[in-house]
């Protein structure tokens, strides 16, 4: 776990962005950094220094990686909840209340005699039996821990009502969660350290922990801590991970969307050249390319209104009727590329105007100012219009007015 943090925090400070950096990219990284580090004191590398420098150093090391990550997700979410100079303005009073807490428990832990640490005392009796240096640390790490996490319930709560994109809504929820999870752990810590000012212990337990959850003090001090750590992460991280993901598949969706568009376009750009827009530079975006070709489709079905045919239309409907896309998009879409591909035939014969020419398509309306559905149309129609025998036979019955030509 700590490996994979770390690589997680290194990939998100260096990874190359095109522009400047976001804001709030560092406070992420120092984020999954110092979980990394609070998972990483006890590892037994970390706890071979404890007999050379001081004993429960690594439970210091992992305190102060903890708060220190309660700050940088609180950073993180400020900078998504407000502007720049605001959000640095709120981080810089989060921070000096982090330098404080610190100081306070590298002071006290400086303080306890080796005898009297935590592992001593847990060994001997249990919290209660601690010195004041100690209690004072609980008091300095809880309160800040508490701040940082009703801090980030808030910000996260208050962010994920407004965010527009799922996967956001989703990790910021998650966070959300994982915030509940802590929760459980500072009120577990506080419960102690005022337990221990009367000299009583709240959670009895031995000093090592035989499950997630047993003695009952591991599931408030191990495992909840643990789980809030997870959620946290994940949920702050989990836009991160599938955004690329989701650019992935809309831009293959467009570039397959311009694909199937082709035939229909083609046809209509070459009897209705006036509805090819201009070329401006490159076309690269795929969604920019979509979006032209989808309204020079839709221009080119309008500019044909004329002569979309009446018996073009009877001749498709009575052909699907028969087969079992009656009732269907599909059949629709059918009925639709027979009449374009007819009308399309009697614009390039130079027919004249049909008397009474069949309407468009419905559903027009209700796909106003949805692009996705428009396009979605538009491809069941192409493809019809290039694969679809019907259509094709229907559109013969557009030769009357051709020979009337």
């Amino acid at each position: 776990m700590p490996l994979i943090l770390l690589a997680a925090s290194l990939y998100w400070a260096f990874r190359r962005r095109p522009g400047r950096r976001p804001a709030g990219t560092l406070s992420l990284s120092a984020l999954l950094a110092c979980f990394a580090l609070a998972f990483s004191a006890y590892q037994p590398t970390v706890r071979a220094l404890e007999d050379a420098v001081a004993p429960d150093l690594s439970r210091l090391i992992s305190n102060s990686a903890t708060l220190s990550a309660g700050a940088a997700v609180s950073a993180v979410l400020l900078y998504l909840n407000y502007d720049a100079p605001e959000a640095r303005r709120r981080i810089r009073w989060r921070l000096r209340l982090l330098a404080l807490a610190l100081a306070t428990m590298a002071t006290t832990f400086a303080f306890t005699p080796d005898e009297l640490t935590w592992n001593a005392v847990e060994t001997h009796g249990g919290p209660a039996e601690g010195p004041t240096s100690l209690h004072i640390y609980a008091v300095a790490y809880v309160a800040y821990l508490s701040y940082a996490v009703v801090d980030c319930l808030t910000e996260t709560w208050t962010r994920a009502r407004t965010a527009t994109r799922t996967t956001q809504r989703i990790g910021l929820r998650t966070t959300s969660v994982g915030c509940v999870v802590a929760l459980l752990y500072t009120t577990y810590k506080t419960v102690n350290a005022v337990a221990a000012l009367f000299d009583w212990t709240a959670f009895p337990g031995g000093p090592r922990c035989t499950s997630p959850v047993t003695p009952v003090s591991c599931a408030f001090s191990v495992t909840a801590p643990a789980v809030s750590v997870l959620l946290i992460t994940t949920g702050l991280t989990l836009p991160a991970i599938v955004w690329p993901v989701t650019q992935y598949l809309r831009r293959r969706w467009e570039r397959q969307s311009v694909a199937d568009l082709t035939p229909l376009w083609h046809d209509l750009t070459q009897v209705c050249p006036s509805v090819v827009f201009r070329t401006v530079g490159g076309e690269t975006e795929t969604d920019l390319v979509l979006h032209r070709r989808v309204v020079e489709v839709c221009d080119g079905i309008l500019t044909l209104d004329e002569h979309r045919s009446r018996a073009v239309q009877q001749a498709a409907a009575a052909a699907v009727a028969a087969t079992r896309h009656a009732g269907t998009d599909r059949g629709a879409a059918i009925v639709e590329a027979a009449i374009v591909a007819g009308a399309i035939q009697a614009a390039r014969a130079g027919a004249p105007a049909q008397d009474d020419p069949a309407p468009q398509a419905a559903g027009a309306d209700a796909r106003e100012a949805d692009l996705r559905a428009e396009v979605l149309w538009l491809r069941s129609v192409s493809r019809q219009y290039a694969t679809s025998n019907i259509v094709h036979h229907a559109a013969d019955h557009q030769v009357p007015a051709l020979t009337a030509a």
